[in-house]
Parts: structure tokens; sequence; C-alpha cells
């Protein structure tokens, strides 16, 4: 290494501690959805909204092999959001309202009774 590559790679090592080297985007927060149907044994298709915005479709598996109950974590920014889900056969869950910080994960829970 030339003493001049040397002298600037020393400058921008010192200036990376004097300044710091931090990311200024905040890191998102997420919401996760999960199906609570202790009576149910079903396949159930289910869309996942985001203030008004279909964020995912999952089908959720209750008491049948491959059991599965709970969304993967969709993004979502910092602050309010109403959230809510409906099943593709038409019953659709109140809105929710979650506020995020930054970073944080919310989990929204999906009751639904069977008879």
């Amino acid at each position: 290494m030339s003493p001049v590559h040397r002298l600037w790679s020393t400058i921008a090592s010192v200036a990376l501690v004097a300044f710091g080297c931090t990311n200024s985007v905040a890191p998102r927060a997420s919401i996760t959805f999960v199906l609570d149907a202790p009576l149910c044994s079903s396949v159930l298709p289910i869309q996942f909204l985001i203030d008004s915005a279909l964020v995912g479709t999952d089908t959720f598996r209750i008491r049948v092999p491959g059991e599965h109950t709970r969304s993967r974590a969709f993004g979502a920014s910092a602050g309010r959001h109403v959230v809510s889900a409906r099943l593709l056969s038409g019953l659709v869950w109140p809105d929710t309202t979650v506020t995020l910080l930054s970073g944080q994960a919310a989990t929204v829970s999906l009751p639904l009774y069977c008879s």
C-alpha cells in the first residue's frame, strides 16, 4: 500500500470513529396475525389488510395435519395503523388500531367461533 493510500485510509477510519457511521433508516415495525379458534377444525384462507391495503393471504389450518395459525410478519412504518382480516368466504373481522414504534412488533388476534 502506498504512503498516500495509507494516509487516506487512516483519515477515513478516524472520520468514521469521530463522526460515527449510523444507519439513518429506522428499523421497520411489523404486524403478525394469529387465528384464535379453539373450537374449530378447518382450513381457512384469510386475507390481511393494513390501512385498507391487502398485504397478504395465507391459508390457516386449525386442528388438521400441518396446523398453521400464525401469519408471517408484515412490515409497517412506525405510527398508527388500522388492521383487519377477512375470510375469502366473506367473514370480516372488525378493524383494529395499532400504534407502533420503530422496530416494534405487534400481534393481532383473530378470534373465531365455530359451531
